[in-house]
């Protein structure tokens, strides 16, 4: 077997002389004259070790140059005999010219940096005096004993709009400039080099101009992802100045940003809440039987110059295992002793035995060990329930991340986002929170609707937070009865008579029957009895009959004393109430009609909920057409009803219509001699049971709703009835 053969990679690296030339970095500038190799003291040693050593030049080479780009920030510039001296002492072999320093000075400076760069017998790439020479991928030839391993590797910077038009930074067909790293030709390189040499080693390096100092972002990880798609074998990219998280892809690796080298500007590193490390990445080939074994391993170094007094250094445990926890926290690698590894007296990441990235038993490990039914385990004091609040969040996101990573594999796979019924499959189950732009884009080209983002859950909690916030729906309106009532009568919805007086509980008794009283702000049936006469009284939240009056004080005993003393329950908070005609299921019947929750949203009925007030272990769930269906709404106690007409249908949605917003719940009786207005619910008790598919069915059937009001709004509609009434 032949000896393994290393190929080094750096990030950004320039003595900086255009930045220490400046009278607050006189020592530097001593250091910088008087012995340039000091700031590569610490690290000089490893990377001359390297058979090939590759890093990213960001700077020109030229002497106090002029014809600065306008507008441009952070100029630099270095001294060509100095840096040439200090590469070739490094045994630097090629270097990135793709990057947002390179033109800086424009044209005419990069030829001469690129003239510079031949004279010294280096290699560059990412730049040129055309397009084609820009694009054009550095090559390495590795001759093992029996087999020989081509590698390329190229590069390309993503910039901003004003580097194209502003700078005009960009290399053209017959003009210099950097390469853009355009994803279309990119890709067709990579694809070109792997159908001509299977066993080739396709190597990005993407710059990723400004991320000065930030995690790099979705756009940036989708671009790497799809490199890898392409065929790239790894992805080293560099311009954040520190290091990024390095994710397992597929068959590829990814090391989102390497950050710095030896780049000799004071740095933001604190300013910007960065972490102060960078990479020196190695490629280690081995030749075997079977072919080429490649192993990377990711030295942490410390390049916050503030820190380290310009010396740029190796990280030491502590710091090595604080990078490795905060890497790990944006894409997790594995544990650490599985992960951290040491190399003499440096420490190193392998990563070659970590998870690619799918869903992992990992999630599981991020739950909490203690039961979710238990209340032992949960904290008094405050503080401890804020550390409790902290982790839970702390998996929340968590699991999140791991779900959106998941999608995000399908949203790169071709073989779903152009395959119009997988990716139906996905719109069925993909929620919102795990939907980025590009993925959406790849349905709404097939004209594929991602339903499963709407939520008539998410809408409920949404509003309540909306109405804290000074947002009216004006459905809650007519959620006190009274105004229901005043509402009813306006548009001709009939309604049980009422005298429309308050009374305090112990006026009440001797009240002749049939009549029902009710709290005036209780919810749920909480104080509602139907006094059929004074010896055949109903108690609608304990379902069964009582046979005077003195029983009803009995039921209400502790509630009404629970008043008195200032501390109401929540059900009933107050001592009024009001006293309506009772509707009968047949004429001089003792039983309660049926009560039916008609779910309207403007116009349209999506089901209606049948209950019988005598036995509330059986109810039943009718679609808009009458057909009987499950909801997941405590579906283990439904049951075939009696059901409902059209004509009940007609009566509720012509009534939802005259109410300005998407969605109201109309509670009706079902008398003897028809229907009868109840009360109106903009939000039903119990929203989140609803099994997933009614839940979105509920969702969409809001938003549709919404739609139709936004519309009729514009077009002038009114809703007379409803604004004469109440104050808009």
């Amino acid at each position: 077997m032949s000896k393994p053969y290393t190929i080094t990679f750096a990030g950004d690296t320039s003595l900086g002389e255009g930045y220490l030339n400046k009278p607050n970095r006189k020592k530097e500038k001593e250091r910088l004259d008087g012995d340039p190799f000091s700031f590569f003291k610490e690290v000089a040693p490893f990377v001359k070790q390297s058979d090939y050593f590759i890093l990213n030049l960001e700077t020109v080479l030229a002497k106090n140059p002029s014809g600065f780009l306008e507008g441009k920030e952070y100029p630099n510039w270095d001294s060509p005999k100095r840096t040439l001296d200090i590469l070739q002492k490094l045994n630097v072999n090629a270097v990135s010219l793709a990057n947002n320093h390179t033109m800086d000075y424009g044209e005419s400076t990069l030829i001469d940096t690129i003239n510079e760069l031949k004279s010294a017998d280096i290699t560059y790439f990412g730049a040129g005096q055309s397009r084609d020479e820009a694009i054009k991928p550095a090559k390495i030839e590795i001759q093992g004993k029996s087999q020989k391993k081509n590698v390329y590797v190229f590069t390309g910077m993503k910039a901003s709009r004003r580097y194209r038009v502003d700078y005009n930074f960009f290399a053209k067909r017959e003009e210099s400039g950097v390469n853009s790293l355009n994803e279309d030709k990119l890709i067709r390189n990579i694809s070109s080099i792997k159908e001509e040499d299977t066993d080739a080693t396709v190597i990005v390096c993407p710059h990723w101009q400004g991320k000065d100092y930030k995690w790099v972002n979705e756009t940036e990880e989708s671009r790497a992802r799809t490199f890898v798609e392409a065929g790239a074998d790894l992805v080293i990219a560099h311009g954040t100045h520190m290091a990024n998280h390095i994710e397992k892809y597929k068959s590829g690796i990814i090391a989102y940003s390497i950050g710095n080298f030896v780049f000799n500007s004071p740095g933001r590193y604190k300013k910007m809440q960065a972490p102060p490390y960078s990479f020196i990445v190695n490629i280690i080939f081995s030749e075997s039987e079977n072919g080429w074994d490649i192993q990377p391993a990711f030295y942490p170094i410390v390049t916050d110059n503030k820190e380290t007094g310009f010396r740029v250094r190796f990280a030491t445990h502590d710091e090595v295992v604080e990078l490795f926890e905060l890497l790990n926290d944006k894409h997790h690698l594995g544990e650490e002793q599985d992960v951290v590894k040491k190399d003499e007296d440096r420490y190193y990441f392998d990563i070659r035995h970590t998870k690619t990235n799918v869903i992992s038993d990992e999630v599981d490990q991020l739950l909490p060990e203690h039961s979710l039914n238990s209340k032992t385990n949960c904290p008094d004091d405050l503080e401890s329930f804020k550390e409790e609040i902290h982790q839970l969040e702390h998996i929340q996101s968590k699991i999140d991340d791991y779900l959106f990573r998941y999608y995000q594999m399908f949203n790169q796979d071709k073989t779903i986002y152009k395959n119009k019924a997988k990716l139906q499959l996905l719109a069925d189950v993909v929620e919102k929170r795990h939907m980025s732009h590009n993925f959406l884009k790849k349905f709404e080209r097939k004209e594929i609707p991602a339903t499963n983002s709407l939520s008539f859950r998410d809408i409920m909690v949404e509003k309540s937070a909306m109405r804290k916030l000074g947002y009216r729906d004006y459905a809650w309106t007519i959620n006190r009865k009274t105004k229901a009532y005043v509402f009813a009568d306006s548009i001709g919805l009939r309604r049980p008579k009422s005298d429309r007086k308050i009374y305090r509980f112990d006026e009440l008794k001797g009240t002749k029957g049939p009549i029902v009283v009710k709290p005036v702000g209780a919810t749920g049936s909480k104080g509602v009895y139907l006094i059929f006469d004074n010896n055949k009284i109903f108690s609608a939240r304990e379902e069964k009959y009582l046979s005077n009056w003195d029983e009803i004080e009995a039921e209400m005993k502790n509630d009404l004393n629970a008043i008195k003393r200032g501390q109401p329950v929540k059900s009933i908070v107050k001592d009024e109430w009001f006293v309506e005609e009772l509707i009968l299921k047949a004429p001089n019947s003792t039983e309660p009609p049926l009560d039916y929750k008609f779910y309207c949203f403007y116009g349209e009925l999506l089901f209606v909920l049948e209950a019988n007030r005598q036995d509330s272990s059986q109810f039943s769930t009718w679609d808009a057409n009458g057909h009987f269906i499950k909801t997941g709404w405590h579906d283990e106690k439904a049951r075939p009803g009696v059901g409902f007409s059209q004509e009940d249908a007609e009566i509720t949605k012509k009534a939802s219509l005259e109410i300005p917003s998407p969605f109201v719940r109309f509670d009706m009786l079902k008398g003897h001699d028809g229907l009868v207005f109840g009360e109106a619910t903009p939000r039903p008790g119990g929203f989140h049971l609803f099994n997933k598919e009614y839940d979105r069915k509920l969702g969409q059937a809001y938003r549709e709703a919404e739609a139709r009001l936004t519309r009729d709004l514009l077009r002038g509609k009114k809703f007379e009835a409803f604004t004469k009434n109440f104050k808009i």
